[in-house]
């Protein structure tokens, strides 16, 4: 007897399961330490900012100390001119020679040697007198013969900013603003603010009529 055996051929289901795509599952202590991993990230940006912001603050304020030292050191030379015959001190002892006419201010840290150097974002400045200013007379209406006086006051620097140097520390300087003066000056300074930001570092100076300019050093480069 003939029987005809049959196979059973299943259909493809026309509705087919999604793949199970894999999944990366964290334990606890992955989560734990992927939380600690974020918050230490978002308090060391804050840092980071916060240290930003104090170094610019600090920065502005040692200007402004600067600026305070620089003014009382211009009134004791114009104090010594005056008793001089209107001449502005010796190079060799300039800042000896003022000495005794250095008023301080109420408030001065470290009284008047506080106004000898001044804060920075590195190590103290001290001041740099111009050889040039050396018997150059302040007063209005001086001699004829008086040749130093070629130089305008607004355009003769008195006292820049160095780190590092000794006391009565002196130089010859450039006159900003002359034929490659501007070039031949810079490289007299230094710029010890902002120096977080190197184009942005700053410096003061001092010129014969009083006047304290602050420069940056983006502005000598071309």
């Amino acid at each position: 007897m003939n029987t005809d055996s049959t196979s059973e051929v299943s259909e493809p289901n026309p509705f087919p399961r999604p793949e199970k795509k894999a999944t990366l599952k964290l334990g606890q202590r992955e989560l734990s330490l992927l939380s600690i991993g974020v918050v230490a990230l978002v308090v060391l940006a804050l840092l980071m900012g916060g240290y930003r912001a104090f170094r610019n603050f600090k920065s502005q304020r040692d200007i402004v100390l600067n600026q305070s030292n620089l003014h009382s050191l211009f009134t004791a030379l114009q104090l010594y001119s005056a008793d001089y015959e209107g001449k502005l001190p010796p190079a060799d002892h300039w800042l000896d020679a003022i000495a005794g006419y250095i008023s301080v201010p109420q408030g001065t840290p470290n009284g008047k040697e506080g106004l000898l150097q001044g804060p920075s974002d590195g190590e103290p400045v001290n001041y740099v007198y111009n050889d040039d200013a050396e018997g150059y007379n302040l007063e209005p209406k001086p001699a004829k013969e008086d040749r130093q006086r070629l130089i305008a006051p607004k355009y003769l620097p008195l006292l820049i900013e160095r780190i590092g140097v000794a006391r009565n520390t002196h130089e010859k300087m450039a006159v900003p603003g002359s034929p490659s003066g501007d070039d031949a000056f810079a490289k007299s300074l230094q710029f010890p603010h902002y120096t977080n930001d190197p184009d942005n570092a700053t410096t003061v100076v001092l010129f014969a009529n009083g006047n304290i300019q602050r420069y940056i050093k983006r502005d000598f480069k071309k």
